[in-house]
C-alpha cells in the first residue's frame, strides 16, 4: 500500500512540473469584435486589420511592448473620467506605458539659499513671513501642505511658486518647461523609472505642466477611434462620410 502511495505522488509530482514548464497558450485573436454604443453597433473585422502586411498592432495598440501583443483596451485610456475611480488604472497598465502620459518628473535643483540671502544681501522676509507668524524662519513644508491649498494656507506649490514669482516674473510669464527647467531638473519618466524609481514616485500630476483638465487631454473613446479608424480609412480607400458604413442599428 505504501509503494502504490509512492507512486502516485511522484506521478502527480511529474505532472504538477510538468505542466508549470509547458509554455503558456496565448489566447487567439478574435476574428471580429461587436462594439455597441448609441451611435449603432460596429462590427469591427480584427482578422483582416491584424493579418495585413505592414500594419503594426502597436497602430491602434499604443501601450503594446511588441507587435505580436495586444496591450490594454482602448477603454482603459479613453473615455474615462479622471477622478477617484480611475486611479486604480495604473495597476492593470504596464509601468513601462506610463510615460505614454506621465511625461517627466521635475526633480528639485539647488536654487541657492546662500547666493539670495549672503551674496545678493536680501533680506529672510522676502520669502519667510515675519515674526507675526513665524518666530524664526522655518522649511516651508512645516505649514504649508504638500498637495493642496488649505484656506487662506497655500499649497507648498503654490506658496513658493508665488514667492518666486515676485522677483522672476519674466520666468514665470514664459509658462513653459523652460521656466521649469530654471528650479527644477526635467527628467522623462522612462527614464526616471530606467534609474530604478517606483512608478509612483516617477510620475507627476497633470496639473504640474497643463492647465487643461486631464480629460481634456486624453481623447474620449468615440474621439479615438473615429480619430484613429477614419484618419486611416482616408489615408487608405477614400474618405468615410457615412456613419452607416461602419455603425449599424
Amino acid at each position: 500500500m505504501r509503494n502504490v502511495t509512492y507512486i502516485l505522488t511522484g506521478a502527480l509530482l511529474i505532472i504538477a512540473v510538468g505542466g508549470y514548464l509547458m509554455p503558456e497558450t496565448s489566447e487567439p485573436l478574435p476574428n471580429r469584435i461587436l462594439m455597441d454604443n448609441s451611435a449603432g453597433r460596429v462590427v469591427f473585422d480584427h482578422k483582416p486589420h491584424a493579418d495585413k502586411p505592414g500594419l503594426d498592432c502597436r497602430a491602434c495598440h499604443h501601450d503594446a511592448l511588441a507587435d505580436d501583443q495586444a496591450g490594454q483596451p482602448c477603454r482603459v485610456c479613453h473615455g474615462l473620467e479622471f477622478d477617484a475611480s480611475f486611479r486604480g488604472h495604473s495597476v492593470t497598465m504596464d509601468p513601462a506605458t506610463c510615460a505614454t502620459c506621465h511625461h517627466m518628473t521635475l526633480s528639485h535643483k539647488k536654487w541657492g539659499h546662500s547666493k539670495h540671502a549672503v551674496e545678493r544681501n536680501i533680506p529672510c522676509v522676502s520669502c519667510h513671513h515675519g515674526p507675526q507668524i513665524e518666530d524664526k524662519p522655518q522649511n516651508c513644508a512645516n505649514c504649508h501642505d504638500r498637495k493642496a491649498d488649505m484656506g487662506p494656507i497655500l499649497s507648498l506649490k503654490n506658496a513658493v511658486h508665488k514667492r518666486c514669482a515676485s522677483c522672476h516674473e519674466d520666468a514665470f510669464a514664459a509658462g513653459d518647461m523652460k521656466s521649469c527647467a530654471i528650479c527644477h531638473e526635467a527628467i522623462p519618466s522612462s527614464e526616471a523609472q530606467n534609474l530604478g524609481r517606483t512608478p509612483k514616485s516617477a510620475l507627476v500630476p497633470c496639473a504640474t505642466c497643463h492647465d487643461a483638465e486631464p480629460s481634456r487631454l486624453v481623447p474620449g473613446v468615440m474621439a479615438a477611434y473615429h480619430g484613429l479608424c477614419l484618419r486611416c480609412h482616408e489615408t487608405q480607400g477614400g474618405p468615410v462620410d457615412d456613419c452607416a458604413q461602419c455603425h449599424t442599428k
